[in-house]
């Protein structure tokens, strides 16, 4: 029997629907994928909810249209280096940084862990405690929570189901507890730490949603305890979502432009 190295064989099908997709998220239809590729409706259909099944592509409302699925996002953001971030957040995150002359930073989801991707600190001796790629633990940072509230129930429990660290007696490892500190997070917006991680700091964070609703980044400052959870705590959460509001648009528009640069 012989084959034919040459040819396209059925991923390249998926990738070049893919591709369509990713190039008219949100708007793009069967029809439409039907058409631009010369595919058979029937075809394009079963390339579409293969997709759809893997999590690299999501139907919109009323299943008439597709985008890039939550999977692909996730790959796409985890797949960024250090310096991606620097260029994209740096700016935002020091003159928050400026601004509240408090320690900011943007954390990422990679896979089920959240590591600092940049951070900016206003005094030297906070800068060891949030450099980038340093793990922020889902059961106690503010920016673990904030991210983590607004996982699959798959993705939180396999986080979950880690060995969770207990740095503090104001640490929490119990499950109960940390979904229910989870569902604060989604009800009011914002996540804590007081003591959880050092006894002395405290920090707040709020989720990045990206246009597509995804959350896989958070903001958090944090400082010395008496300074953050004080009477500006509300004036800061509002400039940490303000903070998350550009930041959201910035690595958007940087994901779509990495999509479409060459390998």
């Amino acid at each position: 029997m012989s084959t034919d190295d040459a040819s396209p064989g059925p991923l390249a099908r998926y990738i070049d629907v893919l591709e369509v997709v990713a190039a008219f998220s949100g708007t793009i239809t069967l029809a439409d994928v039907s058409s631009m590729l010369d595919l058979p409706k029937t075809t394009a259909h079963r390339l579409l909810k293969g997709l759809v099944r893997a999590g690299m592509a999501a139907e919109g409302e009323g299943g008439r249209t597709y985008h890039v699925g939550e999977r692909l996002t996730r790959l796409l953001h985890a797949g960024a280096d250090d310096g991606w971030y620097a260029s994209l957040a740096g700016p935002h995150l020091l003159a928050l940084t400026e601004a509240s002359t408090e320690t900011c930073y943007l954390a990422r989801l990679v896979g089920k862990r959240v590591v600092v991707a940049v951070s900016h600190s206003p005094d030297v001796r906070w800068r060891g405690y949030v450099q980038p790629g340093i793990e922020m633990p889902v059961n106690a940072a503010a920016t673990g929570k904030a991210i983590m509230a607004f996982q699959s129930k798959a993705l939180i429990d396999a986080a979950l189901s880690e060995d969770l660290p207990k740095p503090t007696v104001n640490s929490h490892t119990s499950r109960k507890w940390i979904e229910q500190e989870y569902a604060k997070v989604r009800k009011f917006g914002y996540a804590t730490c007081i003591g959880e991680i050092d006894e002395g700091l405290a920090a707040i964070a709020v989720p990045v949603r990206l246009p597509d609703g995804a959350v896989l980044h958070s903001v958090g400052m944090t400082g010395p305890l008496e300074r953050i959870m004080n009477k500006q705590l509300p004036a800061r959460i509002a400039a940490l979502n303000a903070t998350a509001a550009t930041l959201a648009k910035a690595l958007s528009l940087g994901t779509r432009m990495r999509a479409r640069s060459p390998v």
